[in-house]
């Protein structure tokens, strides 16, 4: 039976909120890049040779193999940038680039770098095929442009043959599974390294910002104009840390917190999904459902129950695979964060609970789609492929905080386990690939600070699952001069979706981008 698995809890993606208009002040920002502005200099960046900061782009039509429907006037192109900022005499690796021209041109500002976040996820196709086009101010004043980071989607892809470690659809409980899991997972990460060359052991997000900074000179620009979402916010942080002179217009939506490790980041998204049941079961009660209990305690309950009698005891489907309380655990997981799956949720729960082990493979098919929904395309397929191979390329050298052994990782699937019967095993799980990864980390977790960087946005709804508002708050706190703004709602990247857009953060968030007009400290869309 195929159990969903959820990433890391840093991944991009859109979803549902509302919107309403917000009065924001007009506070001095940081003046957007143009060419001929004045360059400061930065001490911390390395001196590169001129074939990197004087190369020249030769922008062409998008071809297919960046998308196949690519939006009037979209362009392409590569820029190369050292494998290795400490030899760049050394490998080099080409970063795809794809460029929308603002609408209005004599008014042109500059450039709009974008990325997507993931890790893992490439910018060059979202912006060449109008997925993603910024606010309407926004987009007729600037050069929208996209990049796929080093190792993601063109950009040198990171090669997995054997596929990347991955969580365990049954997390171990002894030490010798546990070291079995290990030694899989070991097998697999040499395979990627093996596979990937010489840009694996340099995914690091502090690499790619230096990227970013050599991206900026190429296109002519005495300062970085960016918009990240998502783990696209971590990039953000280290380039205002690395060049805090160069920064331009700033916005960081779906903010990842930096100074929480990955250990800490996965506690936090454990609470994340028991909260997330918790409102379940308040929302069957309030709707007068009791099948599954008659209060939302009682309901909690019963499933930790359920998943406790699973673990000694599977439930068989149809084709005989078990049915275990790790299943019922990712199950959950994945159903409890998306409201449109409580009802099939509650029909599959309550036949599981009277014995069916067929019935999560009805829900597959119900929440899938099964019966008229649209199936990814291949090339969707292969981009779902290539960022699940780049995001732990990426996470494992910027975090350094993953058990290192079988034992340890038992033993924090244990702590985990008591702070959530539910879903702690297996979060604790899901850090089995940076375990096992081949190349230590070579990053820190802790707070950036950008002494000398000039204001940025802040971005967040007030109810993400993936990047929780606490995280914007800590950052807030952390940049001492940023603003941040704050969508009422429940959803992922508040700014410019392409679905559920919100005028109120659009026009704020332009506002800042355009005339450098930074909200309130803190602002809020409501609902």
């Amino acid at each position: 039976m195929p159990i969903p698995r959820k990433s890391m809890a840093l991944t991009a993606g859109v979803l549902a909120g509302t919107t309403l208009v917000v009065t924001v002040c007009a506070v001095g920002g940081a003046a957007a890049s143009q060419p001929g502005s004045a360059k400061g200099r930065n001490t911390s960046a390395p001196v590169l040779p001129a074939r990197f900061t004087q190369q020249k782009i030769q922008w062409t039509a998008c071809g297919a193999d960046v998308t196949p429907k690519a939006v009037p006037g979209a362009e392409c192109g590569w820029v190369k940038v050292p494998v290795d900022y400490a030899a760049p005499d050394g490998k080099t690796v080409k970063l795809r680039v794809s460029r929308v021209r603002a609408k209005d041109h004599s008014h042109r500002l500059g450039s709009l770098l974008y990325n997507p976040g993931g890790p893992g996820a490439g910018g060059a196709a979202d912006v060449a095929d109008g997925n993603w086009r910024a606010g309407t101010q926004a987009r007729g004043r600037y050069d929208l442009v996209g990049f796929d980071p080093r190792g993601m989607a063109g950009s040198g892809q990171i090669k997995c043959p054997d596929g990347v470690p991955q969580q365990p659809e049954n997390p171990p409980r002894t030490e010798a599974q546990a070291e079995k899991v290990f030694a899989d997972a070991t097998k697999r990460g040499q395979a990627c390294q093996r596979a990937s060359g010489a840009v694996f052991a340099h995914m690091d997000s502090v690499s790619v910002a230096r990227d970013l900074d050599v991206l900026r000179t190429v296109l002519g620009d005495a300062k970085l104009n960016y918009t990240g979402f998502s783990y696209g916010t971590f990039l953000g942080q280290q380039y205002m840390k690395l060049f805090p002179d160069k920064v331009g217009r700033m916005v960081l939506d779906s903010v990842v917190n930096p100074a929480a490790d990955m250990q800490q980041v996965a506690r936090r998204d454990v609470k994340t999904s028991d909260d997330a049941m918790r409102r379940y079961a308040r929302d069957l009660v309030a709707r007068g459902d009791d099948r599954l209990g008659a209060t939302s305690g009682e309901i909690v309950r019963r499933v930790t129950g359920f998943a406790k009698k699973l673990e000694r005891k599977p439930l068989r489907g149809a084709d005989g695979e078990e049915f275990t309380d790790d299943a019922l655990s990712m199950y959950l997981n994945t159903a409890v964060t998306d409201e449109a799956s409580w009802k099939p949720l509650t029909k599959a729960l309550v036949a599981a609970l009277h014995g069916d082990g067929t019935a999560f493979e009805r829900f597959d098919k119900e929440t899938a789609g099964g019966s008229g929904g649209e199936k990814p395309t291949p090339q969707e397929e292969q981009a779902e492929e290539d960022e699940s191979s780049s995001m732990p390329a990426v996470l494992c050298l910027d975090s350094p905080s993953a058990p290192k052994s079988p034992k340890a990782m038992l033993d924090t699937a244990d702590a985990f386990a008591k702070q959530s019967p539910l879903f702690g095993r297996s979060f604790a799980w899901q850090m089995i690939d940076c375990a096992t990864w081949p190349v230590a980390p070579t990053g820190a977790a802790e707070p950036v600070k950008a002494s000398g960087a000039p204001p940025v946005l802040l971005v967040s709804y007030t109810d993400d699952t993936q990047t929780p508002l606490a995280n914007a708050q800590a950052v807030h706190r952390q940049l001492a001069h940023s603003s941040l703004l704050v969508r009422k709602g429940h959803g992922h990247a508040a700014y410019a979706p392409s679905e559920n857009p919100s005028t109120c953060t659009d026009r704020a968030v332009d506002r800042y981008l355009v005339g450098g007009k930074l909200p309130d400290k803190v602002a809020n869309c409501p609902r």
